[in-house]
């Protein structure tokens, strides 16, 4: 995700209040779409490892943009005078998100004015048009976790990256979840010839993306997000397969702001980190999937329904 294909300058010039409004419903899919991807890929079975068996995986997350998360609602009454649709006839109109359309076709445009009434630009907002493209909308993740047994038929699971630093960016994650076999304390459940547990979860992820590192090395893009996951698990196993699924709720809170010092055209004064965007969500999450054995290889996919239904495909080893 990238602010350089707007027109940055302008929407900052024209007000911050209105910028932070814009960009709101701007980014808000990918935002939504990471939250919810990242959850994905916890568990690929409901049966506990035995003390101290272990796996370790890597995990792939598609979360697929709905249909209305390619345009947002602009009202104009929602901005000030300096932020307004240029056609004066209407007054609210669906402009295109982050993953929006490319088409440039009577496509609704926005007049930046600054606090001198002086029209600083007309412009429309861009579309990646990646669904054009490939045929879909998708926000992406991946992750490395891994999984070891504890007692009680208990999976201790930890994602963990350490603060990787280059001059473009920066990334850290951690992450930790447990998964507890529920059979073993249920009379009668215990005999039932499938596995059922209870997974609970949390992620924490920062990054920073730097836009100018020789010119302008305060401005970045940071976006952290946290996350948190429980649900209710049930695997039976086949031969090399095993057929999983589950059944819970997800959440999110992501944080996206514009850090660093800016200047317009205009040399209007802009705050330090001029832009500050929240995000919080949450959803029921139910997942179903199958895995495949083959002596420690452990291949993985499944799919959940959930705000932004996201698809997961993992490959690791492990030793039960």
């Amino acid at each position: 995700m990238s602010f350089s294909q707007i027109d940055l300058e302008s929407i900052l010039e024209g007000g911050l209040e209105d910028a932070q409004t814009l960009l709101k419903g701007y980014v808000q899919p990918f935002a939504k779409g990471f939250g919810n991807g990242i959850n994905g890929g916890w568990s690929s079975t409901a049966k506990a490892h035995k003390l101290l068996g272990f796996d370790i995986a890597v995990i792939a997350n598609a979360a697929f943009v709905p249909k209305s998360g390619e345009t947002f609602t602009f009202n104009n009454a929602d901005y000030s005078s300096k932020l307004q649709l240029d056609d004066a006839t209407i007054s609210s109109a669906e402009l295109p998100t982050l993953f929006g359309s490319k088409n440039l076709v009577d496509r609704p445009l926005l007049k930046f004015t600054d606090s001198d009434s002086n029209s600083i630009s007309t412009s429309a907002l861009p579309g990646s048009g990646l669904k054009e493209a490939i045929g879909y909308n998708i926000v992406p993740s991946a992750i490395v976790q891994l999984g070891v047994g504890l007692i009680k038929n208990t999976d201790l699971k930890i994602r963990f990256i350490p603060k990787q630093s280059t001059p473009e960016y920066e990334f850290s994650t951690f992450g930790i979840g447990l998964m507890h076999d529920l059979k073993q304390w249920i009379p009668f459940v215990n005999k039932l010839p499938f596995d059922v547990s209870a997974l609970i979860a949390v992620n924490n992820i920062k990054s920073k993306f730097f836009f100018d590192t020789d010119n302008n090395p305060t401005q970045a893009l940071e976006f952290n997000t946290k996350t948190f996951l429980f649900q209710v698990l049930a695997s039976k196993k086949l031969s090399i397969f095993t057929l999983y699924g589950g059944l819970g709720t997800s959440s999110y809170n992501t944080d996206v702001n514009l850090l660093g010092t800016y200047s317009t055209t205009n040399n209007n004064l802009i705050p330090d980190n001029p832009i500050s965007l929240d995000y919080k969500g949450s959803s029921v999450r139910a997942n179903l999937g199958l895995s495949i054995k083959l002596f420690f290889l452990k291949l993985s996919a499944d799919y959940a329904l959930q705000e932004y239904d996201t698809f997961t495909v993992t490959a690791g080893f492990t030793i039960r």
